[in-house]
């Protein structure tokens, strides 16, 4: 789940937060205790971003996937719509499991 305060978490299961047409947002996706739960660690991640949104980089540190989302170059972003980025990581034992977020285009 992503953390922070710009996170609408009223549904944990849809996590949403308002994303600027322009922004180009870190985003961290916690696994930390999902391994911890699981037994195993880390072994590899993909970020799927819904069309309109590109990762141009995500890094992993401690359980912690962290993704740089912002618009891709030749999107045009509908304004109050929800836009899903979704993480999916893969365990050294071979468990997938995904997490979704929504990004909520405004212009700030």
């Amino acid at each position: 789940m992503p953390t922070g305060a710009a996170w609408n978490v009223d549904d944990p299961f849809k996590p949403w937060a308002r994303f600027d047409k322009d922004a180009i947002r870190e985003i961290p996706f916690d696994w930390s205790e999902w391994l911890t739960d699981i037994g195993s660690t880390y072994a590899s991640h993909t970020i799927i971003c819904q069309t309109g949104l590109e990762c141009t980089a995500s890094v992993q540190a401690s359980g912690v996937i962290t993704a740089t989302i912002q618009k891709a170059s030749a999107a045009t972003l509908e304004g109050g719509k929800k836009y899903t980025v979704t993480c999916r990581i893969v365990a050294a034992n071979g468990e997938q499991d995904d997490q979704t977020l929504r990004l909520q285009i405004v212009e700030k």
